[in-house]
């Protein structure tokens, strides 16, 4: 008999996967909601931290490293580090209705920013970096979604696309182990979680392999609006489950 969480995560951790892979990012915005819905926030955060770590490190051996902003990933990285205790405290005692809906608003957030790409202003120092790590952090404690905070200041540090991909590498794999460390600390490693990410370990290599080649081959600008717009799908669809829930438990 087929285990649908494990079929579901699977699928779910796949398309995550490739999406970090042809983008540098992307990963925990695809998965997080979708897989909150699947198998739970607490186990979904878990399930992501060790799949990002994975990534993390595929890509780092892929790509050369002369394209790293070394300054800007300290400021990064300390910042993020910072953030992380907070951020897996939000986890481990806030309500999951609660991380659900800050989740949501986060995902929707950052996919109307994708799209309506508003002017913004050039950042010229990195010690910025220092602010925009500690929300990261906090975020990727929460909900693994380290990505936007940084991706945005990488777009105010107006840097080219093969420094972006790997520069954010660079923070994305200490943090993740990081994150990944404090959810062993706080027992949300559960069976279900292990199970899922070896079980999902050939298909992300596999993912991994499609997601470079698409971002070899594909106009990068097209694929990427139809990842804003499927978050901003997945973020509605987020919320909807909330007040279902909630309205179910009402009844």
């Amino acid at each position: 008999m087929i285990d649908f969480e494990i079929l579901a995560t699977v699928a779910i951790l796949f398309a995550a996967c490739m999406t970090r892979s042809s983008f540098g990012f992307g990963e925990a915005l695809v998965a997080m909601p979708l897989l909150s819905m699947v198998i739970g926030v607490k186990d979904a955060a878990a399930t992501v931290a060790l799949t990002s770590i994975f990534n993390a490190i595929v890509i780092l051996l892929t790509t050369k490293w002369h394209n790293i902003e070394w300054p800007a990933a300290r400021y990064l990285l300390v910042g993020a580090l910072l953030g992380i205790p907070l951020g897996v405290y939000v986890l481990v005692n806030v309500p999951e209705s609660a991380v659900k809906l800050v989740l949501a608003a986060l995902v929707i957030s950052f996919a109307v920013f994708g799209l309506v790409r508003p002017s913004l202003a050039r950042l010229d120092s990195n010690v910025a970096g220092l602010g925009f790590g500690f929300i990261a952090g906090v975020l990727g404690g929460a909900y693994n979604t380290i990505g936007p905070p940084m991706v945005i200041f990488g777009t105010l540090r107006q840097w080219p696309a093969q420094r972006f991909r790997i520069t954010l590498q660079t923070v994305f794999f200490p943090t993740s182990l990081v994150v990944a460390g404090f959810h062993s600390a706080n027992k949300l490693w559960t069976p279900l979680v292990i199970k899922s990410f070896l079980i999902a370990l050939p298909f992300l290599v596999l993912a991994a392999v499609v997601g470079r080649e698409i971002n070899k081959r594909i106009e990068g600008a097209r694929f990427s609006r139809c990842i804003f717009y499927l978050l901003l799908l997945i973020g509605v669809v987020l919320v909807g489950t909330v007040i279902r829930d909630a309205f179910a438990k009402s009844m």
